[in-house]
């Protein structure tokens, strides 16, 4: 029986793997600043049709739709939901994937895991560039005789060279952070989750080195944009702490 669900895995492995000529996502290593040049084929579904793609009997295409690639793919969470619900579809026997937009298109089941990547890229491909358009957006309310100016250009140049989508070293890897989680330092939002995770551990770190007698306890509070007087506090924030979860 082991060795059986050993194969049966294996076989899931195999029927999920996406070809080589349609792994087109672009890898999270590359950084956010080449991710928002990168012109991708398809766009995210922005109706709700997605919700009614279903597994099917039915033997996929032999031959695949010439259009495929340019076809919009669901929303990320929708795309996930798939891939989590196909090794139940693939032991009861289904081969294919339908979506309502072509139901005469039965596709291979590896589709789920293209729309998984493709979808994560579009995703953060947005959300990149709105971190972009609001560090950007400073220019326009800053001082030019102040060091305004140099903190927005030291934080575009780690933009530059940030994967979009990697795991951080240091207190980053204490926590599972990943770069994507940084943007909430480039928005209008509260600081939560791993990030606030990442950033205490940081103190605490610094405490416990410091022979400062004076550094007994640390009060770490939410910080929300709106309350901050200075918006460089965030990008100061953004540029301070990155070296901290990334060393």
């Amino acid at each position: 029986m082991p060795d059986l669900c050993v194969a049966s895995k294996a076989e899931l492995r195999d029927v999920l793997s996406v070809p080589a000529q349609f792994s087109i996502a672009p890898s999270g290593s590359l950084s956010d600043a080449a991710l928002l040049l990168i012109n991708l084929p398809t766009v995210l579904e922005t109706d709700a049709s997605a919700t009614r793609i279903i597994f099917s009997k039915m033997s996929p295409l032999l031959q695949f739709p010439a259009d495929f690639v340019s076809r919009p793919v669901p929303p990320f969470q929708t795309a996930s939901s798939l891939r989590n619900r196909a090794s139940g579809a693939f032991q009861n026997g289904d081969k294919s994937v339908i979506h309502p937009s072509f139901p005469n298109d039965p596709l291979p089941m590896w589709v789920v895991s293209y729309w998984v990547a493709m979808s994560h890229a579009l995703e953060n491909q947005r959300d990149w560039r709105t971190s972009h358009d609001w560090v950007y957006d400073r220019l326009n309310v800053v001082s030019t005789d102040g060091n305004e100016l140099e903190i927005i250009d030291e934080v575009l140049d780690v933009l530059e060279s940030l994967p979009w989508d990697a795991p951080l070293k240091g207190f980053g890897a204490q926590t599972d952070l990943r770069t994507i989680e940084l943007r909430s330092l480039l928005a209008p939002c509260s600081i939560h989750g791993r990030v606030l995770d990442a950033m205490i551990a940081a103190v605490v770190q610094h405490m416990q080195a410091s022979d400062d007698e004076d550094l007994q306890s640390v009060s770490v509070e939410f910080l929300d944009l709106h309350s901050v007087q200075n918006f460089l506090d965030a990008l100061d924030s953004f540029f301070v702490f990155l070296p901290l979860v990334t060393l």
